[in-house]
């Protein structure tokens, strides 16, 4: 198992190098960040880290139908790879109400604090509404099955985004289901993002949530740079 890491490690960093190659050459139509944070980052709240990471995001043009989106977690403790997701997201709908499929492509990973490595497909559906040019509703469905282990995630996300001057605030309802938990969990989440300089970020996250009799929460402190 330890072996099979090291691979990753060579392999992730490879392709992170690779993307943020070509988001430079053409930086007028990528987008990418580094962020450095006292925790990591899940799509499922509950599921976020509480070591420090190193976290690396790209996207092709998101103005555009078809979309490539990469999200690269590194624990900064021996600089490991915990996390890799690289998911193809298409526009079906792309009006002021939006709606997109997505999918993670095969080889999307977690990797566990005893190194134990988890592979999983994601689907996922995504939808919009603008109500005006600072303020946003959307939902978000996303179904997980574990490819070598056994594991069936179905989470469902309700957000609201407000911009302010140099504020943008994410507040975020949830539930999820899955076979790695004895009940269905419910949550709140909320991430604030302080717009410091032109192109860094300090993000704040906190998230609670219920899991059966049982109250969880973390929090998370980030500094981002974009490219």
């Amino acid at each position: 198992m330890v072996y099979c890491v090291k691979i990753l490690k060579l392999r992730n960093y490879f392709l992170v190098i690779l993307f943020y190659c070509l988001l430079i050459n053409f930086s007028h139509c990528q987008t990418g960040s580094i962020e450095l944070n006292t925790g990591g980052f899940s799509f499922i709240p509950i599921f976020t880290s509480d070591k420090p990471h190193m976290i690396f995001r790209g996207s092709t043009n998101q103005n555009k139908r078809l979309s490539l989106n990469l999200i690269h977690l590194i624990m900064l403790d021996g600089f490991t790879p915990s996390n890799y997701m690289l998911i193809a997201r298409f526009k079906i709908l792309d009006k002021k109400f939006k709606i997109s499929i997505g999918t993670e492509f095969p080889g999307g990973y977690r990797v566990l604090k005893n190194e134990e490595y988890k592979s999983r497909n994601v689907h996922e559906i995504r939808s919009s509404y603008a109500v005006n040019s600072k303020t946003k509703l959307s939902l978000l469905y996303m179904h997980g099955e574990g490819r070598n282990f056994s594991m069936s995630n179905n989470f469902y996300a309700l957000y609201f985004h407000k911009t302010f001057k140099k504020i943008t605030a994410s507040s975020q309802i949830y539930t999820l289901d899955s076979t790695l938990l004895n009940e269905s969990m419910i949550g709140i989440a909320q991430k604030v993002s302080f717009k410091l300089k032109e192109k860094f970020n300090l993000n704040l996250f906190f998230n609670s949530s219920i899991d059966g009799e049982e109250y969880i929460s973390n929090k998370t402190i980030g500094l981002e740079f974009y490219l």
